[in-house]
Protein backbone atom coordinates (compact mmCIF):
# COMPACT_ATOMS: atom_id res chain seq x y z
CA UNK A 1 0.00 0.00 0.00
CA UNK A 2 1.21 3.78 -0.73
CA UNK A 3 2.40 5.73 1.85
CA UNK A 4 -0.94 8.20 2.15
CA UNK A 5 -0.24 12.19 2.72
CA UNK A 6 -0.86 12.86 6.19
CA UNK A 7 -2.84 15.95 7.08
CA UNK A 8 -1.83 17.74 10.47
CA UNK A 9 -3.22 20.76 11.97
CA UNK A 10 -2.11 22.51 15.14
CA UNK A 11 -5.00 24.27 16.60
CA UNK A 12 -5.67 26.07 19.73
CA UNK A 13 -7.97 24.37 22.04
CA UNK A 14 -10.80 25.30 23.68
CA UNK A 15 -11.56 24.05 27.22
CA UNK A 16 -14.52 21.75 26.10
CA UNK A 17 -12.38 19.56 24.18
CA UNK A 18 -9.44 19.50 26.54
CA UNK A 19 -12.13 18.17 29.00
CA UNK A 20 -13.77 15.92 26.49
CA UNK A 21 -11.81 14.97 22.80
CA UNK A 22 -15.29 13.09 22.17
CA UNK A 23 -17.02 15.98 20.95
CA UNK A 24 -15.28 15.84 18.09
CA UNK A 25 -16.96 12.65 17.05
CA UNK A 26 -19.56 14.33 14.36
CA UNK A 27 -16.73 16.39 12.70
CA UNK A 28 -14.79 12.54 12.36
CA UNK A 29 -18.50 11.20 11.25
CA UNK A 30 -18.41 13.64 8.35
CA UNK A 31 -14.79 13.28 7.39
CA UNK A 32 -15.25 9.28 7.24
CA UNK A 33 -17.61 9.84 4.47
CA UNK A 34 -15.26 11.76 2.00
CA UNK A 35 -13.81 9.93 -0.29
CA UNK A 36 -10.49 9.19 -0.18
CA UNK A 37 -9.67 9.04 4.03
CA UNK A 38 -8.09 6.63 5.52
CA UNK A 39 -9.80 6.52 8.83
CA UNK A 40 -8.91 6.70 11.82
CA UNK A 41 -8.18 10.14 12.28
CA UNK A 42 -6.17 10.36 15.39
CA UNK A 43 -6.62 14.11 17.90
CA UNK A 44 -4.88 14.86 20.95
CA UNK A 45 -3.33 17.72 23.26
CA UNK A 46 -0.29 18.71 23.97
CA UNK A 47 0.91 17.27 27.05
CA UNK A 48 3.61 20.42 27.74
CA UNK A 49 0.82 23.17 26.96
CA UNK A 50 -3.02 21.56 26.71
CA UNK A 51 -3.86 24.92 24.93
CA UNK A 52 -2.80 23.61 21.79
CA UNK A 53 -3.89 20.53 20.46
CA UNK A 54 -3.28 18.09 17.35
CA UNK A 55 -4.94 16.13 14.59
CA UNK A 56 -3.77 13.84 12.13
CA UNK A 57 -5.19 12.33 9.22
CA UNK A 58 -4.24 10.01 6.33
CA UNK A 59 -5.90 10.94 2.52
CA UNK A 60 -5.08 9.02 -0.42
CA UNK A 61 -3.48 12.58 -2.08
CA UNK A 62 -3.60 15.90 -1.29
CA UNK A 63 -6.05 16.34 -4.20
CA UNK A 64 -8.46 13.81 -2.32
CA UNK A 65 -8.57 16.29 0.93
CA UNK A 66 -8.47 19.70 -1.52
CA UNK A 67 -11.86 18.14 -2.85
CA UNK A 68 -13.40 18.03 0.60
CA UNK A 69 -12.28 21.02 1.40
CA UNK A 70 -13.90 22.43 -1.31
CA UNK A 71 -17.39 20.21 -0.84
CA UNK A 72 -20.67 21.16 0.97
CA UNK A 73 -19.54 19.31 3.67
CA UNK A 74 -17.21 20.99 4.61
CA UNK A 75 -18.91 24.46 5.86
CA UNK A 76 -21.20 21.43 8.27
CA UNK A 77 -18.01 20.21 8.95
CA UNK A 78 -16.54 23.71 10.14
CA UNK A 79 -19.88 24.49 11.96
CA UNK A 80 -19.25 21.25 14.06
CA UNK A 81 -15.42 21.77 15.03
CA UNK A 82 -16.36 25.02 16.68
CA UNK A 83 -16.93 23.75 20.48
CA UNK A 84 -13.45 22.19 20.04
CA UNK A 85 -11.39 25.14 18.10
CA UNK A 86 -9.99 28.37 20.27
CA UNK A 87 -9.56 30.36 17.00
CA UNK A 88 -5.77 29.74 15.54
CA UNK A 89 -4.66 26.50 13.40
CA UNK A 90 -1.94 25.72 11.12
CA UNK A 91 -2.40 23.15 8.27
CA UNK A 92 -0.01 21.17 6.88
CA UNK A 93 0.44 17.56 4.32
CA UNK A 94 3.25 15.59 4.21
CA UNK A 95 4.46 12.32 2.63
CA UNK A 96 6.46 10.40 5.53
CA UNK A 97 9.26 8.14 4.50
CA UNK A 98 7.44 4.82 5.83
CA UNK A 99 3.96 3.97 7.19
CA UNK A 100 3.05 5.97 10.63
CA UNK A 101 3.00 3.47 13.16
CA UNK A 102 4.08 6.65 15.95
CA UNK A 103 0.35 7.38 16.36
CA UNK A 104 -0.32 4.10 18.20
CA UNK A 105 2.15 4.53 20.76
CA UNK A 106 1.57 6.27 24.24
CA UNK A 107 3.33 9.32 23.62
CA UNK A 108 3.62 11.08 20.37
CA UNK A 109 6.34 13.83 19.13
CA UNK A 110 5.98 16.11 17.03
CA UNK A 111 8.65 18.02 16.10
CA UNK A 112 8.28 20.41 13.06
CA UNK A 113 11.96 21.76 11.54
CA UNK A 114 12.84 24.72 9.08
CA UNK A 115 15.74 24.57 6.58
CA UNK A 116 17.20 27.88 6.55
CA UNK A 117 19.45 27.51 3.69
CA UNK A 118 18.43 24.73 1.03
CA UNK A 119 22.26 23.40 0.83
CA UNK A 120 21.71 21.62 3.98
CA UNK A 121 18.71 19.89 3.01
CA UNK A 122 20.75 16.46 1.96
CA UNK A 123 22.34 16.56 5.26
CA UNK A 124 18.84 17.09 7.43
CA UNK A 125 17.40 13.94 5.48
CA UNK A 126 20.80 11.83 5.59
CA UNK A 127 20.18 12.28 9.74
CA UNK A 128 17.01 11.57 9.51
CA UNK A 129 17.16 9.02 7.86
CA UNK A 130 19.27 7.23 9.87
CA UNK A 131 17.41 8.03 13.20
CA UNK A 132 14.41 6.53 11.22
CA UNK A 133 15.89 3.39 10.40
CA UNK A 134 17.37 3.20 13.57
CA UNK A 135 14.11 2.97 15.60
CA UNK A 136 12.30 0.76 12.69
CA UNK A 137 10.25 3.62 11.31
CA UNK A 138 8.42 4.38 15.33
CA UNK A 139 10.38 7.72 13.87
CA UNK A 140 9.41 9.43 10.53
CA UNK A 141 9.43 12.32 8.53
CA UNK A 142 9.18 13.88 5.68
CA UNK A 143 8.91 17.57 4.01
CA UNK A 144 5.25 19.18 4.04
CA UNK A 145 4.11 19.33 0.50
CA UNK A 146 3.16 23.45 1.24
CA UNK A 147 6.66 24.24 1.41
CA UNK A 148 9.70 21.48 1.11
CA UNK A 149 11.79 23.68 3.37
CA UNK A 150 9.71 22.83 6.74
CA UNK A 151 9.71 19.07 7.79
CA UNK A 152 7.73 17.24 9.95
CA UNK A 153 8.87 14.47 12.10
CA UNK A 154 6.80 12.05 14.44
CA UNK A 155 7.85 9.60 16.73
CA UNK A 156 6.00 6.79 18.97
CA UNK A 157 7.23 5.96 22.53
CA UNK A 158 6.35 5.14 25.71
CA UNK A 159 6.59 8.37 27.59
CA UNK A 160 7.78 11.62 27.52
CA UNK A 161 10.98 10.65 30.24
CA UNK A 162 11.68 7.83 27.48
CA UNK A 163 12.17 10.18 24.73
CA UNK A 164 14.78 11.94 26.45
CA UNK A 165 16.16 9.63 27.82
CA UNK A 166 17.11 7.86 24.65
CA UNK A 167 18.35 11.37 23.23
CA UNK A 168 20.64 11.89 26.12
CA UNK A 169 22.56 9.04 24.79
CA UNK A 170 25.85 9.92 22.86
CA UNK A 171 25.20 8.53 19.72
CA UNK A 172 21.37 9.94 19.23
CA UNK A 173 22.78 13.26 21.12
CA UNK A 174 25.29 14.08 18.90
CA UNK A 175 23.20 13.64 15.79
CA UNK A 176 20.56 16.07 16.82
CA UNK A 177 23.14 18.40 17.63
CA UNK A 178 24.45 18.21 14.38
CA UNK A 179 20.89 18.53 12.95
CA UNK A 180 19.57 21.50 15.11
CA UNK A 181 22.48 23.16 13.74
CA UNK A 182 21.01 22.96 10.21
CA UNK A 183 17.70 23.00 11.00
CA UNK A 184 15.65 25.15 13.28
CA UNK A 185 13.96 23.35 15.73
CA UNK A 186 10.35 25.51 15.40
CA UNK A 187 8.06 23.01 17.31
CA UNK A 188 8.97 19.92 19.91
CA UNK A 189 6.43 18.40 21.84
CA UNK A 190 4.22 15.75 22.68
CA UNK A 191 1.14 13.71 22.79
CA UNK A 192 -1.13 11.30 23.71
CA UNK A 193 -3.35 10.63 20.04
CA UNK A 194 -7.15 9.33 20.87
CA UNK A 195 -8.44 6.95 17.59
CA UNK A 196 -11.40 8.45 15.94
CA UNK A 197 -13.11 5.77 13.41
CA UNK A 198 -16.24 7.80 12.51
CA UNK A 199 -19.12 6.06 10.72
Amino acid sequence: MSIPTTELVIFDTTEEVRNDCSILSPAFEIVSKSDGIQMPAYVGTQIENPARGYVFMNWDSLAHHQVMLESPSYATLLEVLKPAYGGWSKMYHVIFNAHTIAFQQPVTEVLLLAIENPDHRTEVFDILTKISDSTENMLVFGPTLENDNVIIVVGGWQSVEAHWQMVANPEPKAALERLYTLANKDHLFHSTLTPFMGK
